[in-house]
């Protein structure tokens, strides 16, 4: 491990998270993010600030996720849109899960847990990816998983689950190839 790398560990991960926010060009805080993740390949430090379920009302667009590589100063985000007119990089804001967006998020994930046609999931663990698009009648849902993609749509009256599709995704040949990338840090 490069000794810069050492010295950085050696912070402990709020502090190289703090770090990590620090190189942005946006406003954010770790309270825009519901799961966290440091990690090094003994030659750079990753700050993995993620929302592994991804909420969007009509009309809307959010960054949800965001990579930080602390060394280089730099950081990568997308928005995720779900028809906006304006998606101009400046005016699509970070998430931020208010009391509305979380009793949707609990309705789509009761529908799905008292169905048969997909999976049933425990959101406290939830650690796929799960975009959730309202829609005027319905809610269009996608999660994506190592080794499955599902879509479907959730009723907004009655939580019935339509239209069910499910991929089944091939595992990446390069997992484990490099056992240093990916060290977790606490």
């Amino acid at each position: 491990m490069d000794k810069e790398v050492e010295e950085i560990v050696q912070l402990g991960k709020d502090s190289i998270v703090q770090l990590a926010l620090k190189s942005m060009d946006r406003k954010v805080g770790i309270q825009n993010f519901s799961k966290i993740d440091v990690t090094t390949d003994g030659k750079n430090v990753f700050v993995s600030l993620r929302n592994p379920i991804k909420y969007l009302p009509i009309e809307t667009g959010f960054y949800f996720d965001v990579e930080i590589s602390v060394l280089e100063k730099t950081a990568s985000y997308c928005p995720v849109v779900n028809w906006i007119v304006d998606s101009e990089k400046d005016s699509i804001p970070f998430y931020s899960e208010t009391k509305e967006i979380n009793q949707n998020i609990q309705f789509v994930i009761e529908s799905m847990n008292r169905s048969t046609a997909v999976g049933s999931i425990d959101a406290s663990n939830f650690e796929d990816d799960m975009t959730i698009r309202e829609h005027d009648n319905y809610y269009d849902v996608i999660v994506v998983s190592a080794l499955q993609e599902s879509s479907f749509k959730v009723e907004k009256t009655s939580g019935k689950i339509i239209d069910v599709e499910h991929a089944h995704l091939t595992p990446s040949p390069f997992k484990n190839l490099n056992k240093d990338v990916g060290k977790v840090i606490n």
